[in-house]
């Protein structure tokens, strides 16, 4: 059963949620898979890989790209957000996200020509999202050269490549709570040979994610509306002046 205020907020009539950077860096991480436990994100659905010692689950790790690098344990992923592009091809200016009362706002009848209008003396909107793609960098760290666990990293890689095939999408809850759902691609995973400073360390691959997402970054407005009719004004309803 549909809810109806769910969809009043789609259709504009009612305030929506807010989305930004954060909830979709949560996305990415929480569509993979990732749940929290302490305060921490963990993969603890990844059939035939074994989580490190001491550790509930394999570790999720986001970090930014300029942080330095450290040592995380084996194995484990890693996150990064890249680049922030605006997307105008999906820009549309002028449109809002929703028109309703403003708050404190207050009901006002007009009469003319024996009828009657009814609204609010103020009304607030919201300007429509900005649309950005949003790059991400999923590193997969699986296990030491050496050690005899290749199955468990192709089956650690494979996991990845299952939660974001090349078309996919990402899971968003903005303020309000309500589920989003953002299209995304991905490309192939590739080695991460060419990171010597990896390589020499562990098996590992590098995805790239990037989500069409969109940012508000812009607040309610309130303007006031007509309360009183002009005695030269023309009401038409219909194709007829009132």
């Amino acid at each position: 059963m549909t809810d109806p205020t769910l969809t009043d907020r789609e259709d504009g009539k009612s305030r929506n949620g807010e989305v930004h950077l954060s909830d979709f860096d949560r996305g990415v991480v929480e569509t993979l898979g990732g749940v929290v436990i302490d305060s921490s994100y963990y993969l603890t659905q990844v059939p035939g890989v074994a989580a490190p010692p001491n550790k509930p689950g394999i570790p999720i790790n986001f970090a930014f790209s300029e942080d330095t690098t450290e040592a995380y344990v084996l194995p484990s992923v890693v996150i990064t957000r890249q680049e922030l592009s605006p997307a105008l091809n999906r820009f549309h200016p002028g449109k809002n996200q929703y028109r309703v009362p403003s708050p404190g706002a207050l009901p006002v009848v007009v009469e003319r020509g024996g009828k009657t209008f009814t609204g609010w003396n103020t009304m607030a909107f919201r300007p429509a999202p900005i649309p950005y793609d949003i790059g991400y960098e999923i590193m997969i760290l699986a296990y030491r050269r050496g050690v005899p666990r290749r199955a468990a990293a192709n089956a650690l890689l494979e996991y990845v490549m299952r939660m974001y095939q090349p078309h996919t999408g990402v899971d968003v809850y903005d303020s309000l709570g309500d589920r989003r759902v953002y299209f995304a691609t991905a490309e192939a995973p590739s080695p991460l040979d060419d990171v010597t400073s990896i390589a020499e360390r562990v098996i590992g691959w590098n995805m790239s994610l990037r989500v069409e997402a969109e940012l508000d970054l812009n607040g309610e407005i309130s303007v006031k509306t007509v309360q009183t009719m002009a005695t030269n004004m023309k009401v038409i309803a219909n194709g007829r002046v009132l």
